[in-house]
């Protein structure tokens, strides 16, 4: 039976080796057991005698940094199993799941003897690549490196054997055969359907793999646990039939702030709760931060317990957030200033200062003076009084020096960025003189309007019969997914706007001094899809699916042919609604709109990707309660579309929950991997009669939440006054603050592009 008896041990009476007792998790002092593992546990012990309702796949969903692996760890204590893992890739085949057939070669070297010695010895192709590492004390690459060596060496010798193979079980066939608890790590990466339908057969109760050597049963004892990250790039939603062969599922995210607190004092040894509350606080934030701006990085449990551990060794926490925390989020400049916004904005930072400066005053040995004679006293001129009041003085000063210029500094740093941020006071009106005072420098404008693809491949007469039928069209599908709706019976108009006099001009004037961001934008993003689908055979693999016979002659062990991995493009949908409300006209919000629209036009016409722009406002009538301005739609061309965008203006006021649920439910229908709802608000929701306060919020995150299901992304680009009403509505993970309307248009660039 297992080493430690546990109230959910599954193995009583059973033998293990000494290598599988090693194998079995043992729980340090520092750990923290979760409602979550102690829940799992109980599950699967109370239905382990059950043949029908027996739990023996279980699922773990979360984000990175969440405790996925350690919970899975925790089971292995806590089942009395046997721990092993395989963490899956983009590239799997069919022989990472099963095994692999390696030439089996007689050779007289003696520097390959202890070599061959401890491939024989091995049960696996992971424990091959293990023990070639312990032998030789080299890292898994330099195993690796040592067992290639011998198979090119191998080719070189002439010899005449007989070449015979050895079949190598992966970690998943020895789990299945032996009742392991096997951890699979991000199945979601996987590109080949077929290695998860292999995988399927393998989660069964009584699965069988058919391998070369016979047919695995799969071990009665065998628990496996998937673990999977969200929001994580590269993956995948997890294949239906995989889902569903779980048993059980949990949702992992980062802990209660008490329970982070209690695990990192438990792990490090840190004693102080205060500092360590607030570094939890942080970790969240960044956490939130993150997700919100589309960083792909992690700050979780890992990050913090060693941010903590190094305050525990003496280190200052200011200077060590840096390398311990936020680098693993981002090294990325534009990423790294966002995350800085948001802790000076939370001001999160400042009471970690005070706090520890506090924690270093407390450990200070006060400085003892002494009491000199009345002799010394006259000697020295000092005075009773004096001495008394001058050392009060004196420490007054020194906590003075310890703490106030520090936090004085931060003060007027803070001070500093605030007057640094430029005031974007300029108007719709102003900026169109200011460009027209530029006209002047034609040259430079045809440069510049030059680097925009021409759009225009439909004449005017063609334009405006296919803007009648998208009129139509988008009117009908407005109407339909309202119908369930609490706007179902308000008035709604879907407009198509009209091409204004010299609007492609004064659009391109617009744009000009976003295009060089977009044309660097697009082509880093150009580099990354060069690489076409692929799906056939490589043919003279030494492991593969297949194998090829006529390559035996060859003698060169290369007889195997592995399926090349499909190269899939990401592919990326966005959906873009701009707020038209009469707010908009101050502190040239539109305007700013305006250009941001029309460098997301640009961007997404050059890397042919699906877009969708909407204005939208309401109450312009007592029959028209809703108004939405289709400036373009996912099924026609980028043509005019600058140009229309220029009739993007201040209305009236605004329905939002309308609108969203419009475009939620288009861009639901496209075929994207990622589709991103974006819209640009300077107010909180307000229409008539009684569009506000909690019943908009309520309609809004009821649209958020129908559609997030759907797997559609929102964000709420916030520009006005209304910020923090904004930031409840839509939630911190959805909010972006916005608050140089100049950098505005680059900054929502630059998010969209870390979607793709």
């Amino acid at each position: 039976m297992g080493i430690n008896g546990t109230p959910f041990t599954l193995t009583e009476g059973r033998q293990f080796s000494k290598l599988e007792q090693q194998m079995i998790w043992q729980k340090p002092a520092s750990h923290q057991t979760s409602l979550e593992e102690l829940r799992i546990a109980q599950e699967i012990k109370l239905n382990w005698q059950d043949p029908e309702m027996k739990i023996f796949n279980v699922l773990l969903e979360g984000d990175a940094g969440s405790g996925k692996t350690q919970l899975a760890k925790a089971l292995s204590y806590d089942l009395q199993l046997p721990y092993t893992k395989i963490t899956c890739f983009a590239d799997m085949d069919k022989s990472d799941v099963f095994g692999a057939l390696l030439p089996i070669v007689a050779t007289d070297q003696e520097e390959d003897s202890e070599l061959l010695e401890a491939i024989y010895l091995s049960d696996s192709l992971d424990q091959v690549i293990q023990v070639i590492a312990d032998h030789y004390s080299l890292t898994s690459e330099g195993a690796r490196e040592k067992l290639a060596d011998l198979i090119r060496r191998i080719e070189e010798t002439d010899t005449t054997d007989v070449v015979h193979y050895k079949f190598y079980p992966s970690e998943i066939v020895r789990a299945m055969e032996k009742g392991y608890l096997l951890e699979i790590q991000e199945p979601t990466v996987i590109r080949d359907a077929s290695v998860l339908v292999a995988l399927n057969s393998a989660l069964e109760q009584n699965g069988m793999l058919n391998l070369p050597t016979g047919v695995v049963r799969r071990h009665p004892d065998c628990v496996v646990i998937i673990t999977t990250n969200r929001n994580y790039q590269g993956n995948r939603p997890l294949n239906e039939s995989l889902r569903d062969r779980m048993q059980h599922a949990e949702k992992m995210d980062l802990p209660e702030l008490s329970v982070m607190v209690a695990r990192g004092l438990a792990k490090t040894g840190f004693q102080d709760q205060a500092i360590a509350s607030k570094m939890a606080e942080i970790i969240r934030l960044l956490d939130t931060s993150a997700r919100a701006n589309a960083i792909k990085g992690v700050a979780g449990m890992r990050s913090y317990f060693y941010w903590l551990n190094t305050v525990k060794n003496g280190q200052s926490p200011l200077n060590t957030l840096a390398v311990k925390v936020l680098y693993k989020l981002t090294t990325d400049p534009d990423e790294l200033r966002l995350l800085q916004e948001a802790l000076d904005q939370s001001e999160l930072l400042l009471e970690l200062r005070r706090l520890y400066q506090g924690q270093k005053m407390s450990h200070r040995q006060p400085i003892q003076g002494r009491i000199v004679s009345a002799e010394e006293a006259d000697a020295r001129n000092i005075e009773e009084a004096s001495l008394q009041m001058g050392t009060a003085a004196s420490t007054e000063e020194t906590a003075e020096t310890l703490e106030t210029p520090e936090v004085l500094d931060t003060q007027e740093t803070n001070q500093d960025d605030k007057e640094a941020v430029p005031q974007d006071t300029i108007d719709g009106d102003s900026l169109e003189s200011q460009h027209s005072s530029d006209e002047g420098h034609t040259k430079e404008g045809s440069e510049q309007s030059a680097q925009e693809p021409s759009s225009q491949h439909l004449s005017i007469e063609e334009f405006r019969q296919l803007d009648k039928e998208v009129r139509k069209q988008a009117n009908q599908e407005a109407r339909q997914a309202l119908k369930q709706s609490i706007h179902a019976k308000e008035g709604l108009i879907v407009h198509r706007p009209k091409l204004q006099e010299n609007a492609s001009q004064k659009a391109q004037q617009l744009l000009a001094p976003l295009l060089p961001v977009v044309e660097t934008i697009t082509k880093q993003l150009l580099e990354l899809l060069e690489n076409e689908a692929a799906s056939s055979y490589g043919k003279g693999k030494y492991s593969g699916t297949r194998f090829d016979a006529s390559r035996v002659a060859y003698g060169d062990f290369r007889t195997f042919d592995k399926k090349n991995p499909p190269h899939e493009q990401p592919s990326l949908a966005i959906a873009l609604r701009i707020d038209e409300s009469g707010s908009m006209v101050r502190e040239g919000r539109i305007t700013a709109a305006q250009q941001a629209a029309l460098a997301v036009s640009a961007f997404a016409q050059r890397l042919n990707l699906p877009l969708m722009i909407y204005g939208d406002t309401a109450d312009l009538s007592v029959r028209e309660n809703t108004s939405l301005y289709s400036y373009k739609e996912f099924a026609e061309p980028f043509d005019y579309v600058p140009a229309k965008l220029m009739s993007l203006q201040p209305r009236q006021n605004n329905r939002d929950g309308a609108v969203l649920r419009v475009l939620a439910e288009k861009l639901s229908q496209q075929s994207a991997t990622t589709k991103l709802l974006l819209t640009i608000s300077d107010g909180q929701p307000k229409a008539m009669p009684d569009y506000t306060g909690n019943k908009a919020k309520a309609d809004i995150q009821a649209v958020i939440k129908e559609y997030e299901r759907q797997e559609i992304i929102f964000l709420s680009a916030a520009i006005g006054q209304d910020k923090d009403v904004i930031k409840e509505i839509y939630g911190a993970e959805r909010y972006i603050d916005i608050s140089n309307l100049k950098e505005f248009p680059k900054q929502l660039l630059t998010l969209i592009s870390r979607y793709f």
